[in-house]
């Protein structure tokens, strides 16, 4: 074989080996984005029922929360449990959508980002919401939460 025709060859496999390994991240991302989404659901579908434990079961001990009604940053998980005590019981919606939910990262940060469409009686509302995931030794953790009102 001449050196022409090797050197080929070894392009040829290094390519094949970078593509089965972009495939195989490839599908890492999926898998984490579907178990991101998943979590997301999960918390919603406990503030549809009043029950704040899902959201405060997936939140780091140390996040960071913005929220309009709170007209700052909430630091630390006493102080967003707090908050998020105070709607224990409470329905926040009778129905719920996640418009246009798209995760985005690699490794072991991603971020989520969509709009909350909540259906209150006859009333939508919808929310923009950036949820910053990191993969602890606990599973997928939220480091950092931000919801507000969107302009329309």
């Amino acid at each position: 074989m001449n050196v022409g025709k090797l050197t080929r060859a070894i392009l040829v496999c290094a390519a094949a080996s970078a593509l089965a390994g972009a495939g195989a991240a490839a599908g890492e991302s999926e898998a984490a984005a579907r178990e991101i989404l998943a979590l997301e659901r999960k918390a919603l579908d406990g503030w549809q029922a009043g029950n704040p434990d899902p959201c405060l079961a997936m939140a780091d001990p140390e996040i960071t929360y913005f929220h309009v009604v709170t007209g700052k940053r909430l630091d630390g998980l006493p102080a967003v449990k707090a908050l998020l005590e105070s709607y224990r019981g409470q329905s926040l919606f009778d129905s719920y959508e996640m418009a246009g939910p798209k995760v985005q990262g690699n490794g072991d940060t991603v971020v989520l980002t969509y709009i909350l469409v909540r259906h209150v009686g006859g009333e939508t509302t919808r929310w923009n919401s950036t949820q910053v995931y990191q993969r602890k030794k606990e599973g997928w953790r939220v480091i950092h939460s931000h919801w507000s009102a969107t302009a329309t």
